[in-house]
């Protein structure tokens, strides 16, 4: 529904590479995909991530050493 905005591409040999994009309706936010002081992000939220995201990797570990 809402489609607008830029697109950068390279054209080589027959491919086309996407190497850029711009939108004014993007979700994209600068300051929640930043981790340095004062950006929106909520710092604290990110260990409870890295810890579910990580799981699958922690469990596998274990069963490969037997524990």
């Amino acid at each position: 529904q809402h489609v607008s905005g830029d697109i950068r591409l390279v054209l080589h040999a027959g491919a086309i590479i996407v190497t850029g994009r711009r939108s004014g309706e993007s979700l994209y936010d600068f300051n929640l995909a930043t981790y340095d002081e004062g950006d929106s992000f909520d710092q604290s939220a990110a260990k409870g991530f890295v810890q579910l995201h990580g799981l699958s990797s922690k469990i596998s570990a274990k069963r490969d050493l037997g524990l």
